[in-house]
């Protein structure tokens, strides 16, 4: 992993921001978080994020990246860069942040729940960015607890280009604000909201994923986290399958949405469970041009006596300018 060529006091009091000299490589990422030395302290005490944000300026959008990444999702490659791009551009410098010795949990245990993408204005194929990193909003889940890993875009200028939320759940023991029963799941703020049945609507689509589906984005995104990479890795992590990147099937369901990148937007993803490679997702859209919003979810047909699952959720709203 790269070191740091200086540090800077940012955004609050108590918070520093440290300068990377360069976009760790996940290799390297992957290497610290599972580093023995990473575990030492974990589970002594109340969690406790660090304060301290990863930054690496001037970060060039690569055109044939942008390109790889059009034609992975299906769509032509184009002068505005997806906003997955931006995603995968930052995604190894929150990483970096969360494979530190006092990151307070392992980062090969945490299940993306959630991620929101706001970007304010498009982005060109070959400008230079600032990338900014930090976690924040430590809470309670009744799984364990969740927290937010949020990217930050910059220009040159110092303008915020997009700002990229990603929510995480730690698995573990946590305290439960209320009770719940069979019927109610607690939300993360921690108050019951019904269970309800997933009801598939009509599909509009099918998606045939490959078994070298999480391969071939790990090619184009650098995310070579093993759970993705073939059924025996994800089996040394406790899945009987490879599972598919949930970032590959949000940025997909983001370029069939047919959405208009020359415009502000806004872009949020579910996770509900993981699509399991080869697999099978039917996908349905649903236009709402009053909201100028795509909505689409995904979900593995049903087998025997177990009905349909989501598998993620994803809504794209276009803004005015």
């Amino acid at each position: 992993m790269n070191a740091a060529v200086n540090t800077s006091a940012a955004h609050s009091a108590r918070e520093q921001v440290k300068d990377l000299s360069d976009v760790p490589s996940f290799p390297a990422v992957y290497a610290a978080a599972l580093d023995p030395r990473a575990a030492r302290g974990r589970g002594r005490g109340e969690p406790v994020l660090p304060t301290i944000a990863y930054r690496v300026r001037q970060v060039r959008i690569d055109a044939e990246r942008a390109r790889d990444f059009d034609h992975l999702m299906g769509g032509p490659a184009t002068d505005l860069v997806h906003p997955g791009v931006l995603h995968v551009l930052a995604f190894p410098v929150s990483l970096a942040l969360m494979a530190r010795r006092d990151f307070p949990f392992a980062l090969l245990g945490l299940v993306h729940l959630r991620n929101q993408v706001l970007q304010h204005r498009p982005v060109r194929v070959g400008e230079l960015v600032d990338v900014e990193c930090r976690v924040r909003d430590l809470r309670p889940h009744r799984k364990g607890r969740t927290f937010e890993a949020v990217s930050t875009i910059l220009g040159a200028d110092g303008e915020i280009i997009a700002t990229d939320v990603s929510t995480y759940l730690a698995k573990g023991d946590a305290p439960s604000p209320e009770p719940s029963t069979p019927d109610t799941v607690p939300t993360d703020g921690g108050t019951p909201t019904e269970r309800r049945a997933f009801e598939a609507p009509t599909p509009t689509g099918r998606w045939s994923l490959p078994a070298d589906a999480g391969r071939r984005y790990a090619a184009v995104s650098g995310d070579v986290n093993p759970i993705h990479m073939s059924a025996l890795s994800a089996k040394t992590f406790g899945f009987p399958k490879a599972i598919a990147h949930g970032m590959y099937t949000a940025s997909r369901a983001f370029t069939e949405s047919r959405v208009d990148l020359s415009r502000p937007l806004r872009w949020d993803v579910s996770f509900d469970a993981p699509v399991t490679l080869p697999g099978t997702v039917l996908v349905a859209y649903e236009d709402v041009r009053d909201a100028g919003t795509v909505r689409c979810v995904g979900w593995r047909a049903g087998r025997g006596d177990k009905g349909p699952r989501r598998c993620f959720e994803v809504e794209v709203t276009t803004l005015d300018r």
